[in-house]
């Protein structure tokens, strides 16, 4: 019997550390690269400005609809381990990540059955209503309750900003071209005899590699990063994946002037279920963003939203 391998959080990870590098280029303290055909741009200008792009698009993730195809990861005790097939989701996300729903609608190529769509909509429905009637409990003894959940959700993040920051050393490497196009680049390794205290710092201390910027725009459009050294899931009893996995991520303007992440791609070797080989070949493309009309806890479900959208659920 086939069971999903728990790294479904690992890539969402990786796709947050893009903005926590973001974040980590305002601490930077680099010297510019010599020999460079025209200056760089002044530094503290330059990540002031791709700081602000990306907490910018953190902050309206949740204001987007979006596709979702990634590749499977699962693991057989009788048979072949690693990654094969792919699924299509539909994505409605929700500042409570608990209410972000993840609709399957293609496994392999082929449609999912209405049924199962149906009863996959059902249990969603199941599961906002019982929180719903949770926050209406809470809110009800304390009014703040709300607010109190989303300054904690910012708290989790600074966290996880500071750590990475003070995980990771950079430096600016100069001009390049990159994919055919223009950018700056900007290398970043895990500081040895740091100690992160969160997953997001733990993960990003065990790669080295290179954000580029497009200088015109003053936005990370693709990191390229290697582990140092083994990176561990269920304190290496479920998966280890060893040093030498390769993360690629690209982000794009999705609209206007506003840049997402489109792909994720992780290659590597390692070992699962403590003895057992493990070959990851694993993408993620995320396309057909779609800002939402109001700002919703569960657009899913809202009716304003089911209104207003040429794609309503």
């Amino acid at each position: 019997m086939n069971s999903q391998l728990p790294m479904t959080k690992s890539p969402r990870v990786l796709v947050g550390a893009v903005s926590i590098l973001g974040f980590g280029l305002w601490a930077l303290g680099v010297a510019h690269a010599r020999g460079q055909e025209r200056p760089l741009p002044d530094a503290d200008s330059l990540f002031r400005a791709v700081r602000e792009n990306l907490v910018r698009a953190e902050r309206e993730t949740h204001l987007y609809t979006y596709r979702e195809r990634r590749t499977d990861i699962h693991t057989n005790p009788f048979g072949k381990l690693g990654t094969g097939g792919e699924s299509l989701f539909e994505v409605y996300p929700s500042p409570a990540r608990r209410l972000t729903y993840r609709r399957l609608i293609e496994k392999d190529g082929v449609r999912v059955p209405d049924a199962r769509v149906a009863e996959q909509d059902r249990r969603y429905r199941t599961r906002f209503a019982e929180v719903q009637k949770e926050i209406a409990a809470r809110t009800a003894a304390d009014p703040r309750v709300l607010e109190g959940e989303a300054q904690r959700a910012r708290e989790r993040r600074q966290r996880a900003v500071d750590d990475v920051v003070d995980t990771l050393a950079f430096t600016i490497k100069g001009r390049v071209t990159h994919e055919g196009a223009p950018a700056i680049a900007i290398g970043f390794t895990g500081k040895p005899d740091a100690r992160p205290s969160t997953r997001q710092g733990r993960i990003a201390q065990k790669f080295t590699g290179t954000l580029y910027v497009d200088e015109r725009v003053n936005e990370v459009f693709s990191l390229e990063a290697i582990s140092t050294d083994d990176i561990s899931y269920g304190y290496g009893m479920v998966a280890r994946l060893g040093e030498g996995t390769t993360v690629t991520l690209t982000r794009e303007p999705v609209e206007g002037n506003l840049w997402m992440p489109t792909r994720l791609t992780m290659k590597g070797r390692g070992r699962a279920l403590v003895l057992r080989r493990l070959v990851i070949d694993f993408a993620i493309d995320w396309f057909d963003y779609r800002r939402l009309p109001v700002e919703s806890l569960a657009p899913f479900v809202d009716p304003r939203i089911q209104r207003q959208s040429d794609r309503s659920p």
